[in-house]
């Protein structure tokens, strides 16, 4: 059997799905982890069209956000909030004891912070100055 790594930009949600699966059984073994989930939230239109949404992964007693996005029309409505909210609380539901999310410093610090997430790390030194958050915000339970 020969094996070769390859590089891959259009990815199949099966494979990363393979990924995951993998390291849930690992983590499984080595400390009783249950599965990670994947969870997503879209906002919608009548037609199924989408305008916005987040998503990301529960796992290790946290929900981490790693996508949030709002379409520039429904920015300021509000829709933001309510996506982390809805992430917030299906978090609490699976018995997380925290959420994180990631954004830049171009994107939206300030509306993570106004959310009561407070940063865990910042990493500077990317390309055009720009400056990476990792934020944290601790359930209280």
């Amino acid at each position: 059997m020969s094996i070769k790594i390859e590089l891959e930009f259009h990815i199949q949600n099966q494979d990363i799905q393979l990924l995951t699966q993998g390291i849930s059984e690992y983590a499984k073994l080595k400390k009783g982890h249950a599965p990670i989930e994947a969870f997503a939230f879209f906002i919608k239109d009548d037609n199924g069209v989408i305008h916005g949404g987040c998503n990301g992964n529960i796992g290790y007693g946290w929900i981490y956000v790693d996508q949030l996005w709002v379409e520039e029309a429904l920015r300021g409505k509000g829709y933001g909030k309510q996506l982390m909210e809805l992430a917030e609380n299906l978090g609490k539901e699976k018995g997380c004891i925290s959420a994180a999310v990631n954004t830049m410093d171009w994107e939206a610090p300030e509306f993570y912070k106004k959310l009561g997430y407070r940063i865990e790390f910042e990493r500077h030194g990317l390309t055009k100055n720009s400056v990476f958050y990792f934020l944290r915000k601790d359930f209280k339970i």
